[in-house]
């Protein structure tokens, strides 16, 4: 039986980080272009600083793009850590022996896997929220 979970976990950690590696290289990799002559040759550091509108739509556009691929990681990435959870706990039950041997370090450690799942969700959910509310204000508010 752990071997199933810790199979799924080892798939859903494996798939997680290559959702993330591909999320960060699509959008490190992709140019950034406007529709403006001048604006093509000064560097994406510069338009940043000068706070240029359209290169900060260009950048929003891209990142809304790509939201969804990082919302699919973060997910995945929460499964995997409350599939890891259950062979955590298993081994710590056999090691302490049925809970006759050395219960403290044994209690400690099912602790730590319960309380680290559990704050693992709570920040890729925080994370994935906070996206979603800044994608909800860069889309329907308009400063102009």
């Amino acid at each position: 039986m752990w071997d199933i979970k810790c199979i799924a976990a080892a798939m859903c950690f494996a798939t997680s980080n290559i959702l993330f590696a591909v999320h960060t290289s699509r959008l490190l990799l992709r140019p950034n272009r406007t529709d403006d002559d001048e604006e093509e040759d000064k560097s994406s550091f510069e338009l940043w600083k000068e706070l240029n509108p359209t290169h900060i739509q260009l950048q929003w556009a891209r990142m809304s793009e790509e939201r969804p691929i990082m919302a699919s990681a973060s997910l995945l990435n929460v499964v995997a850590w409350f599939l890891m959870i259950g062979p955590l706990l298993q081994s710590a039950w056999v090691l302490s022996r049925g809970g006759r041997r050395l219960v403290g370090p044994h209690v400690l450690l099912a602790l730590l896997a319960v309380c680290g799942g559990l704050v693992e969700l709570l920040a890729r959910l925080f994370y994935v929220g906070m996206m979603n509310a800044a994608q909800w204000l860069a889309r329907d508010f308009n400063l102009d």
